[in-house]
């Protein structure tokens, strides 16, 4: 009895988070999805999630306007987004605790557009002259093992598995298996090797 109380109280705590999120119109939640809200900064950006996905990871957005896509059945461990502008997960993707996700580089790489991050920091303000930025884009029945680390401008093709603490700069063909860090093509999954 105990159980099927604590399941019901769930479920309706989900339904009642999810209305009231959905009204703010940030975040669309598809049927059947669990996110864990303490984790996710909604207020700052935009998140869609399709249906019957698992959502553990944290979300944090850089930018007002930043739009962080997940599709349905997909499943992120506790790990990290940081959205600038743009991330989108696809359907089917599994990706695994302690993956970090990030579509901009955070500095620049000129010390001198860098100096004064913490001091505006402080302030509240933070100044994007000269940091790279590029939405990373992830297929459909992607698998990003525990540790690993996507970085700006990837796209990551259907299919395909990133080895796990492999650190991703570059795009990965559909159904390709990389490692490393930096990651590299080891091979095409179905492929003879």
């Amino acid at each position: 009895m105990e159980v099927k109380v604590g399941r019901l109280l769930s479920r309706i705590l989900d339904n009642l988070a999810r209305i009231f999120v959905v009204t703010g119109s940030r975040v669309v939640i598809g049927r059947g999805s669990r996110v864990a809200w303490r984790r996710i900064r909604t207020r700052h950006g935009y998140l869609k999630v399709g249906t019957d996905s698992m959502v553990n990871a944290a979300i944090d957005y850089d930018r007002p306007t930043g739009v962080v896509t997940i599709g349905s059945r997909a499943y992120l461990g506790a790990g990290h987004i940081v959205c600038h502008t743009e991330v989108t997960i696809g359907d089917d993707a599994i990706i695994s605790w302690g993956v970090t996700i990030a579509d901009h580089d955070s500095h620049s790489l000129d010390t001198r557009l860098r100096r004064d991050d913490v001091r505006l920091w402080r302030q509240g303000r933070k100044s994007w002259e000269g940091v790279a930025i590029a939405p990373v884009r992830i297929g459909n029945q992607v698998w990003i093992g525990f540790g690993a680390a996507i970085l700006k401008g990837v796209t990551i093709g259907d299919g395909a598995v990133v080895g796990a603490m492999s650190v991703v700069t570059r795009d990965v063909p559909a159904q390709g298996l990389v490692v490393g860090n930096p990651a590299r093509l080891v091979r095409i999954l179905g492929e003879s090797s």
